[in-house]
């Protein structure tokens, strides 16, 4: 045998074992460009595109680990781009997106009139083919190395569920109250890697073989939650989620006074229903509890953390007041659950 026989041997032997390259399934929904607005929502889009094409060229972030760029190294050049909506899209919109989009993915965009937050997921689920199943919100905005860090993680064999860190960024006086005493954490700087303590679905990825079959759990009258559900059952069946903190995307506070008031009021409720839909004392206490102590964690965050996020002394007061107006229409929502759960189990859906 030749040395050039020995060699495409040895080539063709090598294509027969080689694993089949690993392919992603982008799903962002829609929704929530219902009260954000759809300016974030095609940043986003050129934002996925962008990031995408520099892993594509294996222009990765120097801080990545050398078995995340392995593992990226072997992805399908080529994913695909689940686009899920609860509303009809205009032809102008669907346009739009393919235009954004084209270069990069396999677009498919999807419509059922009615669904909301996480069955849009789950139906974003359903639809993809990929090995990689990647939830991204359309109001989001990611930090530079975001995907790469993120599908990254998955060089280490023992992470088949990991979430990155959402924040939002502080650029005014509206945003930094929300930075400092909204649901997400600050910023962290650390690039920890580690058990995931908390589980956001806007920033999530799964191997699609650990995604249920049956998705996001059903909330009943609920409209957020499901993300600690999820992972309180992933966890109670031994299989852990992790959280990269370097794999950053920035989160907006609401984006009008209406988004505000309905986001505070179903927050509320949310909490009162988190162990039961129906009308009962705990279901109060658990609201009123809640509002009150994140409201003293915000006040906390904001004397103490005021430099991390930019806010001058002058603009603490203003601040406080954003937020402590928040969490008492985050409290009257819980007030308004106990009157009657039903009416506002049927309003207020976000």
């Amino acid at each position: 045998m030749t040395n050039r026989e020995a060699r495409v041997l040895a080539s063709t032997s090598s294509q027969r074992t080689a694993p089949r390259p690993l392919r992603l399934s982008l799903i962002v929904e829609w929704e929530n460009t219902r009260l954000s607005g759809i300016r974030r929502a095609r940043a986003l889009l050129d934002v996925l595109g962008r990031q995408w094409r520099a892993i594509v060229e294996r222009d990765y972030p120097a801080t990545l680990p050398l078995e995340g760029a392995g593992f990226l190294d072997h992805l399908d050049p080529r994913p695909e781009l689940v686009v899920v909506s609860g509303r009809v899209l205009s032809g102008e919109t669907r346009e739009e997106i393919r235009r954004r989009t084209q270069k990069a993915f396999d677009l498919g965009i999807h419509v059922v009139e009615g669904f909301e937050y996480y069955p849009l997921k789950n139906l974003g689920a359903s639809r993809a083919t990929g090995d990689l199943l990647l939830f991204v919100d359309s109001d989001v905005l990611p930090d530079d190395g975001w995907l790469a860090h993120l599908l990254g993680s998955f060089g280490r064999p023992d992470v088949h569920i990991v979430s990155g860190q959402t924040y939002v960024a502080p650029s005014d006086v509206f945003t930094r109250a929300f930075a400092l005493g909204w649901t997400f954490d600050l910023r962290d700087e650390s690039a920890r890697f580690e058990p995931c303590r908390k589980l956001y679905s806007n920033n999530l990825a799964f191997r699609a073989e650990f995604f249920p079959r049956d998705g996001f759990p059903s909330l009943g009258p609920r409209t957020r939650g499901a993300s600690s559900v999820l992972r309180q059952k992933l966890n109670d069946v031994g299989i852990g989620t992790w959280q990269n903190f370097r794999a950053c995307v920035d989160h907006p506070p609401p984006a009008s006074t209406r988004h505000f008031v309905i986001r505070a009021l179903a927050h509320g409720r949310d909490r009162y229903m988190t162990n039961s839909t129906q009308r009962h004392l705990g279901g109060l206490r658990n609201s009123l509890g809640t509002a009150a102590k994140r409201l003293t964690r915000s006040f906390k965050n904001t004397l103490l953390h005021r430099q991390r996020v930019g806010l001058p002394w002058w603009q603490v007061p203003a601040a406080l007041a954003i937020m402590s107006t928040y969490y008492g229409f985050f409290a009257l929502g819980g007030i308004l659950t106990h009157i009657s759960p039903e009416a506002m189990g049927r309003r207020f859906r976000l």
